[in-house]
């Protein structure tokens, strides 16, 4: 079939073995000229279809361009590429609130499986990725902007405590004779 784009040029598109949906997608690929031509685009249409891998891979690079260390980098791509992969997420339409939440709830697994504190990483790296998309103007809006992490002093897995005296005395003198690291003697770093 032939129809003309908002630039006025003739474009020739395959059709449906059904002429009455082609007869549709002609009316359809028309109307978008026509509003085009009016200045309504949608202009977040071609990154709602683009797999949301792609995406992700873009958000990596894009952390890594910001100067992040590759591990970093990583880890916030590993975790939220977890989320979206668990939730089957394939396109941008398809992320909802409510299944990243059951998702992670899901890996918390009432106490045996991830902590809250970890739970609260993976909604933190979707929602960094997910405001990224709409700040490098791939979305209008998160779907997930609203959701918030959870209270972490429910589920303490390590409560930290200050070193006994006895701690802190073996801590220095093994400091103190090990070797090198970080361009720093034992000494300096006991000293530190």
């Amino acid at each position: 079939m032939k129809y003309k784009d908002a630039d006025g040029i003739e474009r020739r598109v395959k059709g449906y073995f059904d002429k009455e949906a082609t007869k549709q997608m002609a009316a359809r690929l028309g109307k978008e000229a026509a509003l085009a031509n009016e200045g309504v685009v949608d202009r977040y249409k071609d990154h709602r279809l683009r797999p949301l891998r792609e995406h992700l891979e873009d958000f990596r690079q894009s952390l890594l361009a910001k100067g992040n260390t590759a591990k970093h980098a990583e880890l916030t791509y590993s975790r939220a590429r977890t989320v979206i992969d668990g939730c089957r997420f394939v396109t941008w339409g398809d992320i909802s609130a409510s299944k990243v939440q059951q998702f992670i709830a899901g890996l918390r697994n009432d106490g045996e499986g991830i902590s809250v504190q970890t739970g609260n990483f993976y909604l933190a790296t979707t929602k960094q990725f997910c405001k990224w998309m709409v700040q490098d103007q791939r979305a209008a809006e998160s779907p997930v902007q609203h959701l918030k992490g959870l209270n972490v002093r429910t589920d303490r897995r390590h409560d930290r405590r200050a070193l006994e005296v006895d701690e802190a005395r073996r801590l220095l003198e093994t400091t103190a004779r090990a070797p090198k690291r970080f361009c720093m003697t034992g000494p300096e770093r006991a000293m530190l």
